[in-house]
């Protein structure tokens, strides 16, 4: 051999070997980028199984359905409005989804560090936590973004000496008023159900959950959508809470052998569904919300359910509805509904038949009926979205932030900041990163219908 030939020889062995050093190295610092310390959710749901979850999901439907509709696949004639059809039209999609949604941004990360920075105070001052609280609520945020205020309100609410109970009438769950130290009024939403439990039957079905009113409130942080009130877990003794209370509310107050239980007053409270302390702990955990001050305006939904077997809304009939819509809403009360949906739909808030405004801004009030069944996806709850194919863009880019488990994954960060942690089992965080697929995919097919004109 040449020596000629020697030196080419070398040459291609050197360069085949640093070939293999830059490929590794990249390889490294693109698993560094988007490694997580903990399990990621999203890890546990690889494609085949959100395709049989996402079918199971359309299977187990609430209402009947033609089954052509399963074999439906997606074309530019597809239409947006039925949910029957866009579910389907999802379905055979979301598997062929880009990566980029599976996988982890490394943006999520420093907004990640940020919340928890924000929510993590150690300590609070009693004589001046709860003027802070009053002076968050400005134009269409509850509270503000990126601040450590928020985390000295969470611990206040969390640890402040109660004075003073009562009953509050208003809605259809049971609530109770509790006055805190520092004169602050707070909503006090109990426990019916253990974390695993399943909510069988309608989208709507059961009773509040109070840890969905926590979560909410923590995924409302995550999204931007900073319009669901202060919300934390706490245990309460229902023996003391007798001492403190008025007349009215001790009159809805009963014994259950030790026990000491309350049914309260409102549109669906009885004395044979109440509510008692448990009998190892002596307490009852629940959601304590922060009250929300200012004037609000209560509107029905537009996209409101019948809650009638067999008689189905408009929007669920017209293909036209949305254009419905934007002939009496303004685009900006219109993209806030979406929002809303968008928020319910990975909750599975399928209950939202008002909405409330503060300033005529939307609020996200009445959270309780999320995380029922975290093994069905009612699509139909994505309606505004699918119908109108509109979405803002901060929204939008917002969402793409947390792909690939880090939704989950700063949720449970979250989670963990509250006394009655863990607020949601391992299956429904596997629900949210599913559903947060079919909500990537509906935007997608939206994009593919109608372009860039869908973000506003």
């Amino acid at each position: 051999m040449t020596k000629r030939r020697q030196l080419y020889l070398v040459v291609v062995v050197l360069l085949f070997f640093l070939l293999v050093v830059i490929y590794s190295t990249n390889l490294y610092f693109i698993n560094w980028l988007t490694a997580d310390q903990r399990p990621s959710v999203a890890n546990d749901l690889p494609d085949r199984q959100v395709k049989s979850s996402i079918q199971r999901s359309i299977n187990n439907r609430s209402g009947s359905r033609d089954d052509s509709l399963m074999r439906l696949v997606y074309d530019s004639s597809t239409k947006f409005n039925r949910s029957g059809g866009i579910e389907a039209a999802v379905g055979i999609k979301v598997t062929k989804l880009k990566t980029v949604f599976k996988n982890k941004n490394p943006r999520y990360y420093p907004v990640k560090r940020g919340l928890l920075r924000s929510f993590g105070a150690k300590s609070f001052n009693i004589s001046n936590v709860w003027k802070v609280a009053g002076s968050f609520p400005k134009e269409n945020e509850v509270y503000p973004h990126k601040d450590e205020r928020i985390g000295k309100v969470v611990k206040a609410l969390q640890e402040a000496e109660i004075i003073r109970a009562r009953n509050t009438p208003r809605g259809t769950q049971l609530k109770l008023l509790l006055d805190l130290a520092g004169r602050q009024t707070v909503l006090f939403k109990p426990r019916w159900y253990s974390r695993n439990t399943t909510i069988e039957g309608k989208v709507y079905a059961g009773k509040d959950r109070h840890n969905s009113e926590i979560v909410a409130f923590h995924l409302a942080a995550v999204l931007n959508l900073r319009w669901t009130p202060i919300v934390v877990g706490r245990r309460i003794s229902l023996v003391e809470i007798h001492r403190l209370a008025d007349e009215d509310l001790r009159q809805t107050m009963i014994k259950n052998g030790t026990q000491q239980c309350v049914y309260g007053k409102c549109y669906y409270c009885k004395e044979s569904e109440a509510v008692c302390d448990d009998s190892d702990k002596g307490t009852i955990e629940g959601a304590v919300l922060l009250v929300i001050p200012g004037k609000f305006t209560k509107y029905r939904s537009p996209w409101q359910r019948t809650y009638q077997d067999g008689i189905a809304a408009e929007w669920e009939k017209t293909d036209s509805y949305c254009a419905k819509v934007k002939e009496k809403l303004p685009l900006v009360r219109l993209l806030d509904l979406i929002d809303v949906a968008i928020f319910d739909f990975l909750i599975q808030n399928g209950d939202r038949h008002h909405y409330e405004t503060r300033d005529d801004r939307v609020l996200l009030m009445d959270n309780g009926k999320g995380f029922g069944n975290p093994y069905k996806d009612y699509f139909d709850i994505l309606a505004p979205l699918y119908q109108c194919c509109i979405i803002r863009k901060t929204t939008w880019e917002r969402l793409q932030i947390f792909s690939g488990g880090a939704l989950t994954e700063t949720l449970q960060e979250l989670d963990e900041i509250d006394l009655l942690q863990p607020l949601l089992t391992k299956e429904h965080y596997l629900a949210i990163e599913r559903r947060l697929l079919l909500l990537y995919t509906t935007v997608e097919l939206c994009r593919e219908k109608y372009g860039s004109k869908i973000f506003k």
